[in-house]
């Protein structure tokens, strides 16, 4: 005998709720993940955004070791805590290429680091746990409170070499530029628990 027309709807419905858990179980998490990719496109487009702004200003001779130049940097990082518990961290440093005469003025006999790159000022705001430079950290017994360093350190040591700056950007001899270097730690985009969808984001502008 033929099915019972209520019995023939309700495996229907059976049927279409199968379908239908099915269906979500492969675009729920693909829709999570639209949303992630969305929502860390804007975090690194506005971390891009601070970190220029605030690398022009260090081009420009702004003092970022002041209190009062480091607030109008928190202000601009409106969505980017810069506290020391935070998750940003920028990184500012000034790179300089040594010439003899420096060496000869600072008293530095040999002059060690002789056409190198070298770290002249260093500075980091927010939370210097979370990553370091990618061409050295200069130790800081050798950064005064205002972040400079001095010729008679910068000539003979070779810890203040910018490691793999070459590659970067190629000095003149008696040249200088100003680097910044931001990260920006994201764990709140990581919907999935992924590795490859939290994490963060590093960025950097030389002047």
């Amino acid at each position: 005998m033929p099915a019972h027309p209520l019995v023939r709807s309700a495996r229907g419905r059976g049927s279409a709720l199968i379908e239908l858990a099915l269906a979500l179980s492969f675009a729920f998490p693909l829709l999570l993940g639209v949303g992630s990719v969305g929502i860390r496109l804007g975090r690194t487009l506005e971390a891009t955004e601070l970190t220029r702004d605030v690398a022009h200003l260090y081009a420009l001779g702004a003092d970022f070791s002041l209190p009062g130049t480091q607030a109008i940097a928190s202000k601009l990082s409106v969505d980017s805590s810069l506290s020391s518990t935070g998750k940003t961290v920028l990184v500012f440093s000034r790179i300089y290429r040594v010439l003899q005469t420096d060496c000869t003025a600072a008293g530095v006999n040999p002059c060690t680091n002789l056409n190198q790159p070298v770290f002249t000022q260093r500075i980091v705001m927010g939370n210097t746990a979370l990553r370091t430079s990618r061409f050295g950290t200069p130790a800081a017994g050798y950064i005064d409170s205002a972040g400079n360093i001095t010729a008679a350190n910068y000539c003979k040591l070779t810890s203040l070499v910018a490691t793999g700056f070459d590659s970067v950007l190629t000095l003149a001899a008696g040249q200088s530029t100003t680097v910044v270097e931001g990260y920006f730690a994201m764990p709140e985009i990581n919907f999935l628990n992924l590795p490859s969808s939290g994490g963060g984001y590093y960025v950097r502008f030389l002047y």
